[in-house]
């Protein structure tokens, strides 16, 4: 391959040899920088994905909320009460009130930046449907049913059977092309990236969501300051697993092309990135014994440099250098049918 997926260009395109680091089997595989649009893209995907995909891979193991006040359990009707109006607030309907208890609760913390940091009315209710595309054992919907939302669904094709959670909760094994169904929200938390016919799934998601749905994408940025700083050891580039990491302007384009527009980009990077792209350059996978990931007393860094990873992460996010960032879509006017 020589021409970029996304835009079609020839010239002047960049070949890396990336290896895979997550799991350390050092494995290499030929990705495509395009000139133009500034896609980085895998040459050719491996004939068996799911090598590297083992049962072990992080998202799929056990799920469960990682939500501060799931673990708290929302044992009081204050804490119960202001839950509530925050999640009215970041997902429905704007207020003053919403607006003071997400600058002053504690509990507002506890949202994923991705979820405050977007200044949508997003107009969800507590039964819309919500669908999470790439979910792993469903970890995002087991927090959004800590928010309150009650009909949430999951698929997943590398799962190796369905999952159902008694809070109703359900996981289907199952790909985008199998779907039926409209929905209010569909999100694909870092899974777009894994998905090697990116216009195609894009059609496919627009044609399920309803007339005034979002199509939430979080993926990895390339242009960022991690892919600058770190290059082939950078954590977000995840080879061979990350089949497509795009560019502000290419995933502009790609989302055009597929009948959708963007409404607006949160960059929510974290600290993972910078520590994660350090071991790397350090030869130390994420699965090492010396991993912060496995064993954070036994890795390289002191809690200092952890504190400075954050800080520096939350720093890149606001100047919009970040190496992660949310795209919230919508189908455009003329695409939307009932």
């Amino acid at each position: 391959m020589s021409a970029c997926n996304v835009c079609g260009n020839e010239v002047g395109n960049t070949t890396h040899i990336a290896r895979e680091l997550h799991l350390g089997m050092g494995d290499e595989f030929k990705y495509l920088e395009c000139s133009s649009c500034g896609c980085l893209q895998i040459v050719e995907v491996p004939k068996d994905l799911s090598k590297y995909y083992p049962s072990y891979y992080y998202s799929y193991k056990s799920g469960g909320s990682s939500l501060e006040f799931s673990r708290r359990g929302l044992g009081g009707y204050k804490e119960r009460f202001v839950l509530r109006a925050l999640t009215n607030y970041y997902f429905g309907k704007k207020s003053f009130f919403g607006k003071w208890l997400a600058s002053s609760s504690s509990l507002a913390g506890d949202f994923p930046l991705w979820v405050r940091q977007q200044r949508l009315n997003l107009g969800l209710r507590q039964s819309s449907p919500i669908l999470d595309v790439g979910c792993g054992r469903g970890k995002t919907l087991l927090d959004m049913r800590a928010y309150g939302f009650t009909n949430l669904q999951g698929i997943d094709p590398f799962l190796d059977s369905d999952v159902f959670y008694e809070n109703g909760v359900r996981i289907y094994k199952k790909g985008v092309e199998d779907l039926e169904g409209k929905f209010d929200l569909i999100m694909l938390n870092h899974s777009f990236e894994h998905m090697p016919d990116q216009l195609a799934t894009l059609v496919k998601l627009r044609s399920l969501l309803s007339p005034n749905g979002y199509l939430l994408i979080r993926v990895p940025i390339v242009g960022s300051y991690q892919w600058q700083r770190y290059g082939l050891n950078w954590v977000g580039l995840d080879a061979p697993r990350h089949l497509y990491l795009h560019s502000l302007r290419s995933m502009n384009l790609l989302v055009n092309q597929a009948g959708l527009c963007l409404d607006e980009v949160v960059y929510d990077s974290d600290a993972f990135t910078l520590w994660g792209s350090e071991q790397y350059e350090a030869g130390i996978s994420l699965i090492d014994s010396r991993s912060y990931w496995v064993n954070p007393t036994a890795s390289i860094f002191k809690a200092t440099d952890i504190e400075r990873f954050v800080v520096h992460a939350a720093e890149l996010n606001a100047n919009g250098t970040g190496d992660c960032a949310a795209f919230y879509l919508r189908s455009k006017p003329s695409q939307v049918s009932s």
